[in-house]
């Protein structure tokens, strides 16, 4: 968030039109290429052809030349997402993708250590399958992830190493981070997992590039200069300031950077190339150098250190910005900040159209974009304010309005105190950028003269940190909010770049100022409408794919909220409720749990509900009373009591009413949790029927046979719309005389990876032979049920609705 000061020329909002319309078109095209999957022979032969009649049509002076050239650019938009988001050749390394080892000969490109997974990955270039007596020549990139501790190997050598390539996976769930999307950005298809050391070795090196082999040795190089004159975790600090690597980052202290709204001074961005390409001036300057060479060697300088940053795509922006600027310069030409803008979107998604879908480049552009042409305008409202108060404001104001709508939508949480957070932080990194670059020039020559700079930078780091946990801790620091739709975030643009355009055209008459307003009140009211109309009387139920578990959250009217086990992974580490479970609550902006119910203590329920526990506001726990020894479901009381959550052991006839047309009612467990053993847990699992007017779900947790014919008993009460197959589908449940009973028209298997064999196919055969329609998280994803009461419409993320 780099202040920046426009010129005159940059007074009127004056973008030479052309551009941005070029660009638009572009990224429209990219989005629709991400939905159509089209021949690119044929595609590049149309875009050809139209080319050519273009060209006749401009020298014939016909009306269709415009309309050519606008088509053109909305086809290379879908022919270069296509392009780049698939493995391209028959001999690509991601087409070698199959169920057993391979031995491949590969040569590494870089190497990023992931402290808290114990994980190295490398980022290696495909070179030859080895199969026995022959060889299979093969190109494309491979992500291989090392779980061996240390792992020597650098830039340009090239390995032997033996896995299962995989197939990288897209989101389980709506609104979650999509890894397929990420790799295929870095032109990564496919990875491979190593845990043994004799999977992998090195058989020799290859012909390294220049700047690569520079920038990776100047990134190493500033790391351990920096670990040698900074004690942790100031010495982790900087280098996030420095180079953007956060890796190493205590997770308590990136919260706090996160909640007081500074967390992009640890991400390389504009703000940095900013800070350093100023600081380079200052220095150049200095020196009396000649404008024909102090602009040039500027110029050099801002790339190396992009190479050095890895070609981020926020510093990638701010760097050819920063050569337009400096080029302008050169030959005396008025510069315009916008058009620059604009430029570098088009060069950056030109190259590499799928960065369009990366928060940092949307981050970068939109904060860039409003601090340009809006921080101005605020300049004016802030005019009674003191200057060294007033131009940072606006700008961070600025910012702040740019990156509402974009902060919400991929974190869910905005931070409200950054506006006066950033106003004391930005120039204290400022500082801190460029005494960690001297600590690194002079740590070149004498590490001690190093370590004096580098003891002033510690004060300066600190401060940093004493001045982010004081605003983190203020109670309005950040607010969750829910992930807002596409739509809404395009409506919200429109209406910031519609109040631009009306402000800055002073020479506008009054008439079209009444007409901006009035389109601008048009879409807030368009906004009003879709938020009171939405038939928000309907009761949704979220079957959240949470891999082999389960985890089924209700959404009823007045903010109803229910959820029913948490998942888990008894068999990872993986934290499937901190990184499945609270986000998607988050996402859906909810903060308390009306009632919140555990099936029964099994680790694939239970889990995921502890970390729901501690960070959500929870009214009621609805629990089994299962005796169980685990550190889980002692770590589970626990909380319950620290927080002193009202606790309800569940018994067959219990019936909660939430309102005259939401009601809950228990049908298991029978008997008394000291009747069940612990090998019998599954069929004392809380077995939910849940009444919304005229529509009915029933939540079976795991039960088995036993526990369904006894269910028996209940007979009518067990008629139900849509039911939750026991299990995971398991070929222990879901008898037949049961299911006569239920007499479903939907069922929804929660099930994942695993290897009981669930969805057992005899089961999937009960089901199909009844007519009932199937449902299944591993192949759909999230499962959304919504009902008004009367009828029920199926959305999933597989798109089978």
């Amino acid at each position: 968030m780099c202040p920046i000061k426009n010129s005159s020329s940059d007074n009127k909002y004056n973008v030479i039109r052309p551009l941005p319309t070029i660009l638009t078109l572009y990224i429209i095209g990219i989005i629709y290429g991400k939905f159509i999957h089209i021949n690119l022979i044929f595609l590049f032969l149309i875009i050809i052809l139209l080319m050519l009649i273009s060209i006749i049509s401009f020298v014939k002076q016909w009306n269709t030349t415009t309309a050519l050239l606008f088509l053109i650019l909305f086809l290379i938009g879908i022919f270069n997402y296509n392009l780049n988001s698939n493995p391209v050749g028959a001999n690509h390394i991601a087409n070698f993708v199959e169920d057993k080892k391979l031995t491949i000969v590969c040569t590494v490109l870089d190497k990023e250590y992931y402290p808290n997974q114990e994980k190295i990955s490398f980022k290696v270039k495909a070179n030859q399958i080895e199969r026995g007596d022959y060889s299979i020549r093969t190109q494309g990139l491979i992500l291989v992830n090392t779980y061996l501790g240390d792992c020597p190997y650098e830039y340009g050598d090239v390995l032997k190493i033996k896995g299962k390539l995989e197939k990288p996976e897209g989101p389980k769930n709506f609104g979650e981070f999509d890894y397929e999307l990420y790799l295929a950005r870095e032109k990564i298809f496919t990875y491979l997992n190593i845990w043994q050391e004799k999977d992998i070795r090195k058989i020799g090196e290859n012909d390294s590039n220049f700047l690569v082999s520079f920038s990776l040795s100047a990134r190493d190089k500033i790391n351990e200069i920096t670990k040698k004159t900074l004690p942790p975790p100031y010495n982790f600090l900087l280098v996030g300031m420095l180079l953007g690597e956060k890796e190493f980052i205590p997770p308590h202290l990136r919260e706090i950077f996160s909640e007081a709204g500074i967390m992009h001074i640890l991400a390389v961005s504009g703000l940095h190339v900013g800070i350093i390409a100023m600081a380079l001036l200052a220095f150049l300057s200095i020196l009396r150098l000649p404008k024909k060479f102090k602009l040039p060697i500027l110029i050099l300088i801002l790339i190396m250190y992009a190479s050095i940053t890895g070609f981020r795509p926020s510093v990638l922006r701010a760097t050819i910005m920063f050569i337009l600027l400096l080029g302008g310069k050169l030959i005396n030409r008025t510069r315009n900040l916008n058009i620059s803008l604009f430029f570098a979107a088009f060069l950056i998604l030109l190259s590499n159209p799928l960065i369009l879908y990366d928060a940092g480049f949307l981050l970068s552009f939109i904060v860039t974009f409003s601090i340009i042409n809006l921080s101005p305008i605020l300049q004016g409202l802030f005019s009674k304010i003191v200057v060294w108060i007033k131009n940072p404001l606006a700008v961070s104001t600025a910012a702040w309005i740019g990156i509402f709508p974009l902060s919400a939508y991929f974190f869910t949480k905005v931070s409200i105190i950054s506006i006066i957070s950033n106003i004391f932080i930005i120039p204290l990194t400022g500082i801190a950028i460029i005494l960690g670059f001297a600590t690194f020039f002079v740590g070149l020559v004498n590490i001690f003269l190093a370590g004096i700079i580098a003891n002033i930078n510690y004060l300066v780091l600190n401060l940093i940190t004493l001045i982010a946990q004081s605003f983190s801790s203020l109670p309005f620091a950040f607010i969750y909010v829910a992930q807002p739709s596409i739509m809404i975030i395009i409506l919200y643009y429109l209406m910031v770049f519609f109040i631009i355009e009306m402000l800055y055209k002073k020479t506008l008459s009054q008439m079209i100022k009444k007409k901006a307003a009035l389109i601008v009140l048009a879409i807030i009211l368009l906004i009003i409408i879709v938020q009171v109309f939405y038939p928000a009387d309907n009761l949704k139920v979220n079957f959240i794919n949470v891999g082999e578990g389960d985890c089924i959250l209700i959404e009823a009217p007045n903010k109803i909220n229910i959820l029913i086990d948490g998942g888990g992974t008894p068999l990872s580490d993986f934290d499937v409720g901190s990184k499945i479970v609270v986000p998607y609550l988050r996402r859906k902006g909810i903060n308390e749990v009306d009632l919140l119910i555990l099936t029964h203590p099994d680790l694939d329920h239970l889990e995921g509900l502890l970390p729901v526990l501690r960070e959500f506001k929870v009214d009621m726990v609805l629990d089994s009373g299962l005796p169980c020894d685990s550190s889980e479901y002692q770590e589970f009381i626990s909380l319950i009591l620290k927080k002193d959550i009202p606790y309800h052991k569940a018994k067959a006839g219990d019936n909660f009413i939430f309102s005259n047309d939401l009601e809950i009612f228990l049908l298991n467990p029978l008997y008394d949790s000291d009747f069940y053993e612990n090998s019998d847990f599954n069929n004392a699992s809380i077995v939910v029927k849940l009444f919304y007017r005229n529509a009915d779900f029933l939540f079976t947790g795991d039960i088995e046979e036993a526990a369904e014919k006894k269910l028996l008993v209940w007979q009518n009460i067990l008629q139900s719309d849509i039911l939750k197959v026991g299990h995971h589908g398991s070929v222990t449940s879901t008898n037949l005389e049961f299911l006569d009973k239920v007499n479903p028209s939907i069922a929804v298997i929660t099930v994942g990876k695993n290897n009981f064999g669930h969805p057992s196919q005899k089961t999937i055969e009960r089901l199909e032979d009844k007519n009932i329609q199937i449902y299944r998280t591993d192949e759909d994803g999230t499962i959304i049920i919504r009902t008004n009461g009367q009828e029920y419409w199926i959305r999933t993320l597989g798109g089978n609705n």
